[in-house]
């Protein structure tokens, strides 16, 4: 009688302990969160040109030219 209590429990407690175990087992992990937009570039160019002094030359002037070159990335 014993041992048919062992056969008949073994397979009980074995279902129960699966039973068990399926409730503790963790959530699955939150989704991924979505991937931010691309980045948008944008640049502006500044060309100035400035006069220095006077020469005596062919063009009869100095003149300096800068170019500014903004970038904004969003």
């Amino acid at each position: 009688m014993n041992s048919l209590g062992k056969r008949v429990f073994s397979p009980l407690s074995l279902a129960l302990c699966a039973l068990v175990l399926g409730g503790c087992a963790s959530a699955p992990p939150p989704p991924p969160p979505p991937a931010p937009p691309p980045l948008e570039r944008t640049c502006e160019t500044i060309e100035s040109t400035d006069v220095q002094g006077e020469v005596r030359g062919e063009d009869g002037q100095v003149t300096r030219v800068t170019e500014l070159t903004r970038c904004v990335t969003q």
